[in-house]
C-alpha cells in the first residue's frame, strides 16, 4: 500500500464503476445464460392455467354475472358496457346520460357488488 497516491477522484464513483462492471460481467457470463430456474425447468408457465384454476375462475365469473344481473337496470347496463370495454364517453352517449353520471353509476355498482354477500362468499377470504 505504500505505492498508493491519492489522485483527487471521487471514491464513490470508483465503487459504482466497479459494481456496474461486476453486474455487466455477471449477465454476460455463460453461467448466467445456462442457469434455469425451477419453474422453467419443471415446465410451469405463469400464463398456463390448470383445470382447477379455470374451474374456479368460471365459478367466480358466473357468480359475478349473477350479481351484476341483480343490480338495478341503470347500474346493470353501465356495468356490462364498461366490462365489455366500452369507453365512458360512449356509454354516456349510448344511454343519453352525462359521463359523470356513468362514473357515479359505476361507483355505486362497485359498492353494491363489494357488499354482495354471495360474491364475498365466492371470492373467499381476502388478504389484508
Amino acid at each position: 500500500m505504500h505505492t498508493f497516491t491519492w489522485r483527487g477522484r471521487d471514491f464513490g464513483a470508483w465503487l459504482v464503476t466497479i459494481a456496474r462492471n461486476l453486474v455487466a460481467d455477471h449477465f454476460a457470463s455463460a453461467r448466467f445464460r445456462l442457469e434455469v430456474t425451477t419453474g422453467e425447468f419443471l415446465g410451469s408457465n405463469e400464463n398456463e392455467r390448470t383445470s382447477e384454476d379455470i374451474t374456479i375462475e368460471s365459478h367466480r365469473n358466473s357468480g359475478l354475472a349473477d350479481a351484476i344481473n341483480r343490480l338495478p337496470c341503470h347500474m346493470r347496463q353501465v356495468t356490462w358496457l364498461w366490462a365489455l370495454g366500452t369507453p365512458t364517453a360512449h356509454i354516456a352517449q349510448q344511454m343519453r346520460i352525462s359521463p359523470s353520471t356513468v362514473r357515479v353509476h359505476l361507483y355505486q355498482a362497485r359498492q353494491r357488488l363489494a357488499a354482495d354477500p354471495i360474491l364475498t362468499q365466492i371470492a373467499g377470504p381476502t388478504e389484508s
